[in-house]
């Protein structure tokens, strides 16, 4: 670095005494709250998400933070390697030889860096620094999690903690919004209609920046600002991808039908592009999290098929940015994020959406989003449950709610405007 230019605009604090107001909004995400509790201690905080779901906004929610708690803004360090590449070393040494009063091991110097990943060896950068200097307090962020987690797992074993920043939880979003979320769940069913509006906006708004935007503003922005940013930038510079096209194919065909099943073979074919090619563009898009793949559940969640997956976009609204897929693929998608799932279930013709584990008790899920389901339509369901003696299975309706017992057996309708707010799957009396 040849001079300080950079670093004061991105450091405005050192000069006007506290974080411009403009960069900390006054709503914070639930994990603001989860990473105050390791503020004090020594080890990295490590926050990996998806480009603009909020991860400087929360950094700098930390600056501001300890600036008010009464740590000096000198002995605060930002800097960003989104759009500035530089030698971790160059910039800790300007900094240490041009800002603070006091030598860096006076006290304790907190060091915050957002983008990570666009710095070359990171991992290994970042170690020296924490073991020469107990008295630095890293933050970094990234948007990539092959590159955050998997390299830094091997490098920095235990001397981090991982935090995920997802997008927007339904939740956080009637918050944003204005909506008192605690008198809602207080009586879920007298609020009806506008949790079924408020879910229309949210599957196409989920992102902090565009709660309150137009709907094709919303769109575009997702568009330009999460999906390409995310193939041009992040894709480009850590796989070093140059076939754009092929990862723009891939997104779209997975946006135009939500939760389809990829055999690498036929879509190489359609694509023109060898099997190993695409296979290693939907890792690189998982990996950046554009999509989420789930395997067929086979009897344990250690063993499962990997010749077939399903394909989601991390979100519905991703797919609504690129596509027009069907409400009922929509809101498969929305469950699978909200669920978290890794693995369906798929046997003989018969499918259950979604298998996950909870408190050592597996949950089958099924999309229905109709309000005209029964016991019929969950055929498959009910295989897999007399299949691994399951006894709750859950499906997600429109507006149908039932209870459905079948011997030792249990079916439960609900619909999607209740679920959303704590009527998700339990295992009480479930095996």
């Amino acid at each position: 670095m040849s001079n300080l230019d950079t670093l004061y605009e991105m450091n405005s604090w050192w000069k006007l005494g506290q974080v411009r107001p403009e960069l900390i909004p006054p709503y914070r995400r639930k994990l603001f709250s989860e990473i105050e509790k390791y503020i004090e201690l020594r080890q990295i905080i490590t926050i990996i998400g998806l480009r603009r779901t909020g991860k400087t906004t929360i950094l700098l929610q930390t600056v501001d933070k300890l600036i008010k708690a009464g740590v000096s803004p000198e002995r605060i360090l930002y800097f960003s390697f989104d759009e500035n590449v530089e030698d971790l070393g160059d910039i800790i040494d300007f900094y240490r030889e041009n800002v603070p009063r006091e030598d860096i091991t006076a006290g304790t110097v907190y060091i915050i860096l957002d983008e990570i990943q666009k710095l070359n060896d990171w991992q290994n950068k970042i170690k020296i620094y924490y073991d020469q200097y107990p008295s630095i307090k890293f933050f970094i962020s990234g948007s990539a999690s092959l590159n955050i987690l998997l390299d830094a797992k091997e490098s920095l074993a235990g001397r981090t903690f991982y935090f995920n920043l997802d997008i927007l939880s339904f939740e956080e979003f009637l918050e944003m919004r204005g909506w008192d979320v605690k008198k809602i769940k207080e009586n879920v069913g007298l609020w009806k209609h506008e949790i079924k509006t408020e879910l229309n906006n949210y599957i196409l708004k989920p992102f902090p920046e565009i709660v309150d935007v137009d709907d094709e503003i919303a769109k575009r922005y997702i568009k330009e600002s999460v999906i390409e940013k995310t193939i041009f930038k992040d894709l480009s510079t850590l796989f070093k991808v140059r076939d754009m096209e092929l990862i723009e194919k891939l997104i779209r065909i997975i946006a135009t039908n939500p939760g389809m099943m990829i055999n690498l073979d036929e879509i190489s074919r359609e694509v023109g592009r060898s099997r190993q090619t695409v296979s290693n563009y939907l890792y690189y898009m998982k990996t950046c999290f554009i999509t989420r793949d789930l395997k067929n559940f086979r009897g344990s969640f250690k063993v499962s098929s990997r010749k077939l997956k399903k394909y989601y976009l991390i979100h519905p609204s991703v797919a609504l940015a690129l596509a027009n897929p069907p409400q009922g693929k929509l809101v498969e998608n929305l469950v699978q994020f909200i669920t978290k799932a890794d693995h369906f279930w798929r046997d003989a013709g018969k499918e259950v959406d979604f298998v996950t584990l909870k408190d050592e008790s597996m949950i089958p899920t099924q999309s229905k989003y109709s309000s005209k389901v029964g016991i019929r339509d969950v055929k498959g369901m009910i295989k897999f449950m007399e299949k691994y003696n399951v006894k709750r299975g859950f499906v997600i309706t429109e507006d149908y709610e039932a209870t459905e017992k079948l011997e030792d057996k249990v079916i439960i309708f609900v619909p999607l405007w209740k679920w959303v707010f704590g009527h998700q799957p339990n295992t009480d009396g479930a095996s």
